[in-house]
């Protein structure tokens, strides 16, 4: 960019006849490329990809990671709510 802070400037300086393609061009390109093969393969392996999926879930919940979270949760919560208690006491 020529001058600073001007985000919608063209990031080429070639001129005006020559095709050039920005950084920002070619990053968009690439991801959406990327996206069309991702979404074709999730489609050819539909079946496939969700019998990984739904074993990913039952190996998590037979773990006790849902156990360990809510945990977590509930430890916070607690913590979040006594912190309140004892401010609002000293105001």
């Amino acid at each position: 960019m020529r001058h600073r802070n001007n985000i919608f400037e063209q990031e080429t300086y070639r001129g005006t006849g020559i095709k050039a393609m920005s950084a920002v061009q070619l990053t968009v390109i690439i991801l959406s490329a990327i996206s069309v093969i991702a979404a074709v393969y999730i489609v050819a392996n539909f079946n496939e990809i969700t019998a990984r999926m739904a074993i990913f879930a039952a190996n998590i919940l037979t773990s006790g990671m849902s156990l360990i979270v809510a945990a977590i949760a509930g430890i916070y919560l607690v913590i979040r709510i006594k912190w309140k208690w004892r401010t609002r006491f000293w105001r």
